[in-house]
């Protein structure tokens, strides 16, 4: 049987990493660290802190702020909204990012996709994380090997949805657009990158999200293992 594809790229965040679960369970581990929990609740802190570390995530690129200064300004912030004493802001932001870079939570059967498809098709990666963190989680969770390409934004300082960054993911496997399918959980970075660069996406809604009809992805699924199906 011929195939469809010659190569499988995925999203990392909330497609092959569980990057929800990762934040939570981390921060958690720094707060308790640091006797934060003894007195905070979780949700008074992730109530104030959430909204503000995606102010600064969003803003990172135009303020020229690398991770530790998302996260320290974010922190920053956050103890003085909830007027708490706290001024180890740095130490705070190390001691999470360095237990975020070790978490290695994955989707449910990540694994087992990757391990099906390895070796029939090449796989890489488009992710606009921080390079530092995607190469040890998937490293920690023993998933890098599998990758002959891997595309991180904040390296090549293209951001999806530019479909630039689709475009050096299809250099560095040399192939075409029609040979590819790209996998990912966003509308927004991940069907409209594909969507302008030609490469049929597949919609990964574990949650089962609505779809509107501005959004036709060439397949929806909500197993990974239903990727066998398509290839």
């Amino acid at each position: 049987m011929e195939m469809r594809y010659k190569a499988v790229i995925f999203d990392l965040d909330n497609t092959i990493l569980d990057y929800s679960q990762s934040e939570k369970k981390c921060m958690q581990q720094a707060l308790e660290h640091y006797r934060l929990h003894e007195d905070l609740t979780w949700d008074e802190f992730w109530g104030t802190f959430g909204p503000i570390n995606f102010k600064y995530w969003m803003n990172r690129i135009q303020h020229n702020y690398d991770i530790r200064q998302v996260l320290e300004h974010s922190f920053t912030d956050t103890f003085l909204g909830l007027k708490r004493e706290f001024n180890q802001y740095r130490e705070i932001s190390e001691t999470y990012w360095g237990l975020f870079c070790s978490s290695h939570h994955l989707e449910p059967h990540a694994d087992l996709i990757l391990e099906h498809l390895h070796g029939d098709f090449a796989l890489g990666v488009i992710s606009n994380g921080i390079g530092e963190a995607q190469r040890k989680r998937l490293a920690a969770g023993g998933l890098f090997h599998y990758f002959d390409s891997f595309i991180i934004s904040d390296e090549v300082k293209y951001w999806k949805p530019d479909p630039q960054i689709f475009k050096l993911a299809l250099q560095e496997l040399a192939l075409g657009p029609t040979e590819v399918l790209y996998i990912g959980d966003s509308l927004t970075d991940d069907y409209e990158g594909a969507a302008k660069a030609g490469i049929d996406f597949c919609y990964y809604n574990r949650r089962g999200a609505p779809l509107s009809d501005r959004h036709r992805p060439a397949y929806m699924i909500k197993d990974l293992l239903e990727v066998k199906d398509l290839v």
